[in-house]
């Protein structure tokens, strides 16, 4: 049993500038904080069968103007931060299993701090466990919450570096939805090809 955690953000500008400048190390830190408390415990997700992937997905700006509601409502959504999580795991060459974990928020960006990273990667685990597992309840992960190590979280650098960051795709080419001024949609045909590490580091020193 292995674990492998990822992080993608949205495939446009303004999302490839906004997103968390935090090392990769604190969402490791996470989930292994709930893997040893909870689900070795319960014998959830141990199998030596299967490697199971994570990918931590960061959308920006909740949608105002949708017709329909949402259809699921996490127990941790507020005003600012919506959490959806992927119904079991999709499995690949019958040894690999991916789930996806997606917050949407108004308030998480480049300036977002640590802990407060910290916190929401926490929600995003505990979103996808209590979606899933009828074993965990919600006060099981209020109460490990307050027990992750803040000093550690805080001891790595911030803002972190691109490498530090480790971002899923960040050393591949592939098309975006370019920066414009006035958040107009792009029409697909129209995205333009980058390398999201160059053109990061054109707008930050690292």
């Amino acid at each position: 049993m292995s674990f492998v955690i990822k992080r993608s953000f949205d495939p446009d500008y303004k999302s490839l500038l906004a997103r968390p400048r935090i090392s990769h190390h604190v969402s490791d830190y996470v989930f292994d904080l709930i893997n040893v408390n909870l689900l070795k415990p319960n014998k959830i997700l141990q199998s030596d069968q299967y490697t199971y992937e994570f990918t931590f997905s960061f959308s920006h700006l909740i949608p105002r103007n949708r017709k329909f509601p949402f259809p699921y409502t996490s127990p941790f959504a507020n005003e600012t931060r919506l959490y959806f999580s992927q119904k079991g795991f999709r499995t690949f060459n019958r040894v690999e299993k991916w789930a996806t974990m997606t917050v949407i928020a108004d308030d998480i960006d480049q300036t977002i701090a640590p802990y407060e990273y910290a916190t929401v990667v926490f929600k995003m685990v505990a979103d996808f466990l209590l979606s899933n597992y009828k074993k965990f309840h919600k006060a099981q992960f209020d109460d490990l919450i307050s027990k992750m190590d803040r000093n550690f979280i805080e001891s790595f650098a911030f803002p972190a570096s691109v490498e530090e960051q480790d971002y899923a795709l960040d050393d591949l080419e592939y098309p975006i939805m370019p920066l414009t001024e006035n958040n107009d949609w792009v029409s697909i045909g129209d995205w333009v090809k980058m390398n999201p590490k160059v053109e990061y580091l054109k707008h930050y020193p690292f």
